[in-house]
């Protein structure tokens, strides 16, 4: 008897120690969490252009679906949903009858990765024939008729969320792909009928209080970039140029403006030499010719304000352009084969349509980096950097 306790209290030990590091390591990622949605960046303010952060736009598009998701009638709906499909997965007899009737079998959520509900519950509504067909032969329960109903409504109600999450998180999706997938989604949510209206309504909230510092202008920490990104965007430009983006049109413009104004060092150095040699200059030059001097301040102002109209002028030939026009080729392409025609906006074009539309990719690297890092694979010589790579074109080596 004593033997048999010394042998099980090891076993215990070792138990409770493993549960012991996962909450250990449960805390830590929790923590570094909080600390990195509370980070304040020192960055320079020179009191006229602060930089801000910008948070991941895919990860505030999963927020906006969880604030749904906790609605009381979507969350029963899940509730059965996920409740049926434990208890098909649990059964290996039910499991192979799915497979062998359809070929298929039902996909489980989980919390931490993106659309698997979308894809758990499109799922059911795929094999709801042959799913209710293994289960009447194995006496299980399934879900009422309203159910189903309510369930084809949910998942027509998030199929639009769940294809711009993956357009977001992409990396070769744009920043100016931001407004557009956005103001899609406003738009689908308002024209759903009123079936499942609570929810939607609850979805527009989220998403409009969410996204409120991209969308609206009127908004303290408003940042226009993504809008000035859709702007220089020639195939999604038009969108900007509806009467209701008036605001957001003109918040673009305005930030486009004040860039290329930065991006252009010749005249910033023309105003510093002239600056430098207004400030050297003797006093008796300008009390002895007032009349020039004034004439000469008056040819500045006319310089600095041809400088403004020929930006102006880019400007509205660019949007011109862009409503008149079919243009099938890439942003970059499309300025990169431009720079001649519009000097002055080419340089921000660049920058802002380059680029991307979240850090879920960059994301997606670090934890890769993790996976290869964390101790399992020791003996394989290769660096780090190379395996990466390779993991991460696997599908371009294997085409």
């Amino acid at each position: 008897m004593d033997q048999s306790l010394n042998q099980e209290v090891p076993e215990m030990a070792q138990i409770n120690f493993g549960w012991n590091q996962s909450r250990r390591r449960q805390t830590r990622r929790r923590r570094r969490l909080e600390r990195l949605e509370t980070l304040e960046l020192d960055l320079p303010d020179d009191g006229e252009h602060k930089f801000q952060r910008m948070p991941c736009l895919a990860h505030t598009l999963q927020l906006t679906l969880k604030d749904a998701m906790k609605h009381p009638n979507a969350e029963l709906l899940i509730s059965r949903a996920r409740k049926l499909v434990h208890a098909v997965r649990k059964s290996s007899v039910a499991n192979e009858a799915m497979i062998k009737m359809c070929g298929k079998t039902l996909v489980r959520d989980c919390t931490t990765r993106w659309n698997s509900t979308f894809d758990m519950l499109r799922r059911l509504l795929e094999v709801r024939t042959e799913l209710n067909q293994v289960l009447e032969e194995l006496g299980m329960d399934t879900l009422l008729t309203s159910d189903w109903t309510k369930l084809e409504n949910l998942v027509k109600l998030l199929e639009p969320f769940a294809i711009h999450t993956d357009q977001l998180q992409s990396d070769s999706q744009s920043l100016s792909q931001v407004v557009p997938c956005l103001l899609n989604l406003e738009a689908h949510l308002l024209s759903t009928t009123a079936a499942g209206k609570p929810l939607i309504q609850v979805l527009l909230k989220s998403l409009r209080e969410r996204f409120a510092a991209i969308l609206s202008p009127d908004s303290p920490q408003f940042d226009a970039i993504p809008a000035a990104a859709c702007l220089l965007d020639p195939s999604v430009s038009l969108i900007l140029q509806t009467p209701d983006m008036v605001a957001l049109r003109r918040a673009a413009q305005s930030l486009v403006q004040n860039l290329a104004a930065q991006y252009n060092p010749a005249t910033a150095s023309q105003a510093h030499v002239i600056a430098t040699e207004t400030a050297n200059s003797p006093a008796t030059v300008l009390q002895k010719f007032r009349f020039l001097a004034s004439r000469m301040e008056v040819n500045e102002s006319l310089s600095n304000q041809a400088e403004t109209n020929s930006l102006l002028t880019e400007m509205k030939r660019y949007l011109k352009d862009v409503t008149h026009g079919v243009f099938n080729e890439a942003p970059l392409q499309f300025w990169k084969s431009r720079e001649a025609v519009y000097p002055k906006l080419a340089p921000v074009a660049l920058d802002l349509v380059s680029a991307p539309a979240s850090q879920a990719f960059v994301e997606r690297i670090f934890s890769v980096c993790g996976l290869l890092s964390s101790g399992l694979r020791n003996r394989t010589t290769t660096c780090l950097e190379q395996r990466v790579f390779l993991k991460i074109n696997k599908k371009l080596l294997l085409d």
